[in-house]
């Protein structure tokens, strides 16, 4: 039997604080509650769920819940590709590594994707947003802009004849 404790018991039984709940005999928990030295406790277990759970409103949760990451994300990407991003990510670019361009001289997308957190951003939204980026070249200590060398955009033989 469990008692809780109104005043402080000490004996050949056991010692015992006020307030303080604890497990004795039977005979002893009777004789205990007859002089009103404490009081019977009676055991609390906790509440049973009596809620039936209904796995359509858990699938609507979860539904709802990937609908938000899908817009999480798409808003995420479209911060990623604004031009301000992009270009923030094009100055970024080494002009000397070649890991960083093509060999066209333009932005390699890898490069370009890494930099923004664009998972989405592609060379035609690249060349739309800055048609004319390449790849700076130094001369003489100024930088310039590589420029795709006239012999490579006419479709003409070239011959090594004077």
């Amino acid at each position: 039997m469990d008692i809780k404790m109104h005043s402080i018991m000490a004996g050949p039984d056991g010692c015992a604080d006020a307030g303080e709940t604890i497990r004795v005999s039977h005979e002893q928990g009777k004789r205990l509650l007859a002089g009103k030295f404490g009081s019977k406790v009676t055991p609390r277990f906790p509440a049973r769920e009596t809620q039936t759970v209904d796995p359509r409103v858990i699938e609507q949760r979860e539904r709802e819940e990937a609908a938000q990451r899908q817009r999480d994300e798409a808003a995420r990407e479209a911060a990623a590709t604004t031009p301000d991003m992009v270009s923030g990510a094009l100055q970024q670019l080494d002009p000397s590594d070649d890991d960083d361009w093509t060999s066209g001289s333009k932005p390699a997308m890898d490069r370009v994707k890494e930099i923004t957190g664009s998972q989405s951003i592609t060379r035609a939204r690249l060349d739309e947003m800055f048609p004319d980026f390449r790849r700076p070249v130094e001369s003489n200590g100024d930088t310039a802009t590589a420029e795709t060398p006239a012999s490579t955009t006419t479709a003409a033989p070239r011959s090594n004849k004077p």
